[in-house]
């Protein structure tokens, strides 16, 4: 008899296990019973993404946003991206760094981002999912300050940015300051002169191998108010991927 009663609270535990788990997988716990949600341009913040409104089943904490005055942002390293579009086909996000305004083109990023910050960072990993930001299809835009002028007909690639703002990325005046669209090389910095600040974009502007010969400056800056791509790596997610 009581052989059988071990018997029977056995298999009430394995049937109470895999109706947990029915449950889980097909109810209130299954991020795909969430619905989608929206703020300002952005309709459709579903999972991976969630906003910080939404229930925490809806989405991962890494990929959290935040809809402020009615607009769609996220947070890398204590800095503030605005959401410009999310991509559920091919799972990308495009950001802009908050500080560049549409209407200014002597508005700059306050803070450098590039592709380097993405590794190994911002990632979540358990048995049935993996994700991870990484950029995609960015080219580096670099902004270099000197205490005299450049040459122009040595340094074509760099644009002379003292033309157009008064003001610039590098707040001692006193300095020279020039903006380089493409890959950084050994000349593209001369002695004395340093790294200010580098970001990067997706828009794809045509340049050779050693960059591109920024005309004015209205192409940086719409380099920058499109901002830059960042895929979303799904490796393995179980059932939560959508088709």
């Amino acid at each position: 008899m009581y052989i059988l009663l071990l018997k029977c609270f056995y298999y009430w535990i394995i049937i109470q296990y895999f109706v947990q788990i029915t449950t889980s997988s097909s109810g209130h716990d299954n991020p795909k019973s969430c619905a989608p949600s929206s703020c300002g341009e952005i309709r459709n913040i579903s999972y991976p993404f969630r906003l910080k409104t939404d229930p925490i089943r809806c989405g991962l904490a890494e990929y959290e946003l935040s809809c402020e005055n009615n607009t769609t942002s996220i947070y890398f390293h204590s800095q503030k991206y605005l959401v410009q579009v999310i991509n559920y086909h091919n799972y990308t996000i495009r950001l802009t760094d908050v500080a560049v305004l549409n209407e200014d083109s002597c508005s700059f990023p306050n803070h450098s981002l590039s592709a380097t910050d993405f590794i190994d960072t911002r990632h979540t990993f358990n048995k049935k999912r993996y994700y991870a930001f990484r950029p995609t299809k960015t080219w580096p835009i670099t902004f270099i300050s000197c205490p005299y002028p450049i040459n122009n007909t040595q340094h074509s690639l760099l644009l002379d940015t003292s033309q157009y703002c008064s003001d610039g990325f590098n707040e001692s005046n006193s300095r020279h300051k020039y903006i380089k669209f493409g890959p950084l090389n050994g000349s593209s910095i001369m002695d004395m002169c340093r790294i200010d600040l580098m970001v990067m974009t997706s828009l794809n502007l045509t340049y050779k191998n050693e960059g591109l010969v920024l005309s004015n400056l209205s192409q940086v800056h719409s380099c920058l108010v499109y901002g830059f791509e960042l895929s979303v790596l799904i490796l393995r997610c179980g059932s939560y991927c959508q088709d």
